[in-house]
């Protein structure tokens, strides 16, 4: 799954380092990027872990997220890859 979720303002790339252990240690992510020019933060998780926790641990680590408290994650799994042009 990958949720992305928007924030008010994202931080220096010190404080990222900080927030990226703090969501990367919620059991079931296993990647965090955070974009500081369109203030996003991706976290590419299993479904172990809830849209609720992720948006709780960015406002616990001084972020302030934007949006509705409630998501649907987007999920990848069943995403179908175009067949490839075979040239014979």
């Amino acid at each position: 799954m990958r949720t992305v979720i928007q924030v008010e303002r994202a931080n220096c790339c010190a404080f990222n380092n900080s927030l990226n252990r703090e969501i990367a240690a919620l059991n079931g992510v296993y990647a965090v990027n955070i974009d500081n020019y369109k203030n996003e933060v991706t976290i590419d998780h299993t479904d172990e872990v809830s849209f609720e926790e992720i948006y709780a641990k960015l406002e616990q680590s001084g972020y302030t997220p934007l949006g509705d408290r409630r998501r649907e994650k987007t999920d990848y799994s069943t995403l179908e890859w175009p067949e490839e042009n075979q040239h014979n």
